[in-house]
């Protein structure tokens, strides 16, 4: 509990304004009375009585007095100047010939607002809606009719310099609670700009690690497509030829591993657009019995060579067509089931698909009868970058991105990944997707596709007698899309850079060449800025780019510098040539 604001160094300064010099004796009895009575009258007064009578009380207040409003007026300007302001003012309303009371208070009020004011009157002379009209709706106002009693010119008195201080004391703490929250507001601003500063910094390091991931990527891919390419185009010449068994065994091997280095990009790829939020998955028919069955027969090597079974089942009550992401439904299945098989020595690995109809959903389950997991690998299986332990990487290989991205693919596709295992009795995976019901019409299209597919290979496409202008700065790409164009009957000009490529191109009227083929990463000028100058200058052929950069954002580029189509390397040799056939068919835009 505080102390009353009377105690200490409180204010008890009162200001009387009034013309009489009685009224000034008046005021100075009561509030400041004389001293109290003798030791000796004391001594008597309890001899008479039987018991002390306790001394009078000694009032602490301060009376300075005024005979007319405009000397009150210099008073308090002079009091407040000085630093010790009137707490409370006793005003006459009749003080012929000066100022009257509502004036006094009036001016008053102008230099010394919080003063509390008391009127002191024997006459009504303002009624009460005139005094509110001239000094307004105000708590700091009393009226005291003359003449006076003591106890209440003590009561208004202690009474109103007490509000005058408790008021003050509370315009203290509003002010030191005022400048503790500026304070702390001064605190708080600086930490957000910290954070601010930070979340930059940290914002920055994510766009660097993107770019990054994108310039391995490019550097990874461009030399990819050579290796792939040119082993496809090797195997192919001596598939038939006898006595070849080493080189073909060979060349298989430079496959192989080829392909297992494009899914590592893949994957580096995917996790930075998963963590820039920018993957999307599709929603379209699939079939989820081709989807296993394509699981099956990419690995069904791999696991015959290490002794290991592997076999897929799907229950009857699952539909023939759902809608989802055929594509990354077949890229979680993959990695699920790689993994089986990589870390089973011996016995099967077994796929199966079911459906429950309650929550809507696809439940797929890999089992493997490999070395398992404790708990705590379990824990950090499906994060990024973390694998079950060093001795794993040694023995089996691999990123440590895979599970994390087939977990992220599982959430986008509607559901989830869960592992049940247990050290030396194997692992179970178990995927789950949303499984939108496809239309009648998605379902016969994919029935038809399937069975189209199935019937026989697709035959190859060629191209005769389209002529393709290739800008690229490789010269091993360079010659083998070159190669692969002009066996599909294609005429092929190679240009080394950008500006080389416009100068071949000549003016817009030049129809030499039915489409180009464009690097964007190369010398002197690169394939957007190459493309835009096309475009610019009224060229309407088609442009096909192609890219090391196989990032969101590099498609997009590409479309918007004025490409119509985009082909990642390395180059899938069915595909490109399929696309600049359709494309030289349909001529310019």
């Amino acid at each position: 509990m505080t102390a009353p604001a009377s105690q200490g160094t409180a204010n008890r300064r009162v200001l009387v304004i009034d013309d009489n010099e009685a009224i000034h004796a008046d005021f100075r009895k009561i509030l400041t009375p004389a001293a109290g009575p003798s030791d000796a009258l004391l001594a008597a007064e309890a001899a008479l009585f039987g018991a002390p009578a306790p001394a009078p009380t000694q009032h602490d207040f301060v009376v300075v007095t005024a005979n007319q409003g405009r000397i009150g007026l210099e008073l308090a300007q002079q009091a407040k100047a000085a630093g010790q302001p009137f707490a409370v003012a006793f005003v006459d309303m009749r003080m012929p010939p000066g100022w009257d009371g509502l004036e006094t208070i009036q001016r008053i009020w102008a230099v010394d607002p919080d003063l509390e004011m008391v009127i002191c009157t024997a006459f009504s002379d303002y009624s009460w809606d005139e005094t509110v009209r001239r000094l307004g709706r105000t708590d700091r106002l009393l009226v005291v009719k003359k003449p006076f009693d003591t106890i209440e010119v003590l009561q208004v008195a202690n009474a109103l310099t007490e509000k005058w201080n408790l008021q003050r004391q509370v315009r203290r703490t509003l002010d030191e609670l005022d400048g503790a929250v500026r304070a702390r507001t001064a605190e708080l601003v600086a930490a957000n700009r910290e954070l601010a500063a930070a979340r930059d910094a940290a914002e920055a390091a994510n766009r660097s690690k993107s770019l990054f991931l994108a310039n391995i990527s490019h550097e990874l891919r461009t030399p990819m497509t050579a290796i792939l390419g040119y082993a496809e185009e090797v195997h192919e010449r001596i598939t038939d030829r006898a006595g070849l068994d080493f080189e073909r065994e060979a060349l298989a091997t430079i496959h192989r591993n080829a392909q297992h280095l494009v899914l590592i990009i893949g994957d580096l790829l995917d996790i930075s657009k998963l963590e820039a939020g920018k993957l999307q998955v599709e929603s379209i028919a699939c079939a989820p019995r081709d989807v296993l069955h394509d699981v099956v027969a990419l690995l069904l090597p791999k696991a015959r060579d290490k002794g290991v079974g592997l076999d897929a089942t799907v229950a009857a009550d699952v539909p023939t067509v759902v809608l989802s992401d055929p594509l990354r439904l077949r890229q979680i299945l993959l990695n699920l089931t790689d993994n089986a098989v990589k870390f089973t020595a011996a016995g099967r690995v077994r796929l199966h698909a079911d459906l429950d109809a309650g929550a809507r959903q696809l439940v797929f389950t890999v089992q493997d009868q490999g070395c398992g997991m404790d708990a705590a690998t379990q824990q950090r299986l499906f994060r990024p970058f973390e694998q079950a332990d060093v001795s794993t990487t040694r023995r089996h290989g691999g990123t440590g991105l895979g599970l994390a991205i087939s977990k992220q693919l599982a959430e986008l596709l509607g559901g989830g990944i869960t592992v049940h295992s247990e050290p030396g009795s194997g692992s179970t995976f178990t995927l789950r997707i949303a499984a939108g019901a496809a239309s009648a019409a998605e379902a016969k299209a994919i029935a038809t596709t399937t069975a189209t597919a199935g019937s026989s290979p697709a035959p190859a496409v060629t191209a005769p007698g389209v002529r393709v202008l290739l800008v690229e700065d490789g010269a091993d790409n360079q010659r083998l899309i070159a190669h692969i164009l002009r066996r599909s009957g294609m005429e092929v000009a190679i240009a080394e850079h950008g500006r080389r490529g416009l100068e071949l191109l000549g003016a817009p009227a030049d129809h030499r060449f039915d489409l180009v083929l464009m690097d964007i990463q190369m010398p002197v000028m690169d394939g957007l800025e190459a493309t835009a100058r096309l475009r610019a200058d009224g060229h309407r052929l088609p442009v096909v780019a192609l890219t090391a950069s196989a990032m969101v954002a590099d498609a997009d580029a590409c479309r918007a510098a004025g490409c119509d189509g985009f082909l990642a390397k390395p180059i899938d040799r069915q595909r490109l040539v399929e696309m600049i056939a359709a494309m030289a068919k349909h001529g310019a835009r």
